[in-house]
């Protein structure tokens, strides 16, 4: 056997030999969940079910990066609170966060300079797309970068899409490779084999592919490009959020990615009305807007787009998701998880 590959390393040269070794590896990987015969061990895959619940509505939250100054003093700690910020958005099945800029830093300096807390926004930015991003596609779209150098602390979210390599699911996000023809693309689904798609797409383009059931039966599978929407929409599953950049309170609300925007606006505070005494209505895309340590009447003064002067004038609903809280204060990473853990049975009643 040594003898063979020896001369076989000989007569291909030494690059096409390993090119050959790493080929090989992927390929054997793949025959190993197939089971050796003519389709995949069922023995060899974990099955992920469809939920079966398709939804419709969204639900979406406003963060003020600013707490990441005024709370926090050390990166470490900081990328620590954004990912406890991300694992409380996934728990809870959020779709979109809108980091913004509450323009309340350090009021004295914010005049003169505006651009303070524009650091502050893009680390949170780039911390809660890499949490959300799986795990398989993270060295192709993020590199070193001082605002990830802490991520070693963050825990991981365990999303549905957050897919290991022996996961079946009718749905994968993947990387469009640099490789195909003129009708079709490769994508890297993190299945160690390229899935085949008949559409020419962007070499390093994020997608969604739809996996049909004989894919797992064939040496070269194929899938269906889909709407990112598609899994929580058809399918049921809970498929990420995506993250939006705000400079202002006004621009959290005007800026939704929805045509008809957003149709119920929610503003959290311990001044808010009892959450557990408030109705809601029916919606479509519902945003839950949270403030900083001033809370959101600072953020409403500072924003000079406004015509609102109070929170009740801005928000449909004005509500506080803690009543009778004992802690003289509640840190925003911390009124997230408990607001959202308040209105999730409510919303969802609502949602359609």
């Amino acid at each position: 056997m040594w003898k063979n590959s020896k001369r076989e390393k000989r007569a291909m040269g030494e690059q096409n030999f390993t090119k050959k070794q790493k080929t090989d590896k992927y390929v054997n990987k793949w025959e190993k969940r197939r089971g050796g015969g003519g389709g995949v061990g069922g023995e060899e895959w974990e099955e992920v079910e469809s939920p079966g619940k398709p939804r419709k509505y969204t639900i979406s939250i406003g963060v003020p990066a600013t707490i990441l100054e005024e709370t926090c003093i050390k990166d470490e700690l900081r990328t620590y609170v954004v990912g406890q910020i991300a694992r409380a958005v996934t728990i809870f099945a959020v779709d979109e966060v809108v980091v913004y800029d509450d323009r309340c830093w350090r009021k004295r300096t914010y005049a003169s300079n505006p651009s303070a807390t524009k650091d502050l926004v893009e680390m949170m930015r780039m911390l809660l797309e890499y949490q959300e991003c799986p795990q398989y596609l993270r060295k192709h779209f993020f590199q070193y970068d001082p605002h990830l150098k802490c991520v070693g602390v963050l825990n991981a979210l365990n999303a549905p899409h957050h897919l290991r390599s022996n996961q079946w699911c009718q749905y994968r996000d993947g990387v469009v490779l640099d490789k195909g023809k003129k009708t079709s693309s490769f994508v890297d689904v993190g299945l160690g084999t390229d899935i085949q798609v008949d559409q020419q797409l962007e070499p390093g383009l994020r997608v969604t592919v739809r996996l049909p059931p004989e894919a797992r039966e064939m040496k070269r599978p194929y899938g269906e490009l889909a709407s990112p929407d598609e899994p929580r929409e058809v399918a049921g599953y809970y498929w990420g959020y995506t993250v939006r950049v705000a400079n202002s309170l006004t621009e959290v609300m005007t800026g939704s990615r929805f045509s008809d925007g957003y149709d119920l606006l929610i503003g959290t505070s311990d001044k808010g009305q009892d959450v557990r005494k408030a109705d809601f209505p029916a919606f479509s895309h519902a945003l839950i807007v949270f403030g900083g340590v001033e809370g959101l009447e600072a953020a409403i003064e500072a924003d000079e787009e406004l015509e609102a002067t109070e929170p009740l004038h801005l928000f449909d609903r004005y509500v506080n998701t803690c009543p009778n809280q004992q802690s003289r204060t509640i840190r925003t990473e911390e009124a997230i998880l408990i607001s959202l853990a308040a209105l999730h049975g409510p919303l969802a009643a609502q949602g359609h």
